[in-house]
């Protein structure tokens, strides 16, 4: 019966860290996406001129520009 307290008394205080770290670890992963998209997004800021009959540059302008 003894042993059945200590492990109660065990588990009560292990509960709290098992909460922040799991709390913890949701927030960084839940934050993880937003920084790798800010990383990406203004590294590619330099402008293309294309040839007014140039239809390939154009559409490779156009298609870049949607993704």
């Amino acid at each position: 019966m003894i042993d059945d307290r200590e492990k109660l008394i065990k588990m009560k205080k292990f509960i709290p860290y098992l909460l922040f770290s799991a709390t913890t670890l949701h927030t960084v992963l839940g934050i993880s996406p937003v920084i790798a998209m800010g990383c990406g997004s203004h590294a590619n800021k330099s402008e293309v001129v294309c040839e007014k009959e140039d239809t390939d540059c154009q559409e490779k302008i156009s298609a870049s520009t949607i993704n």
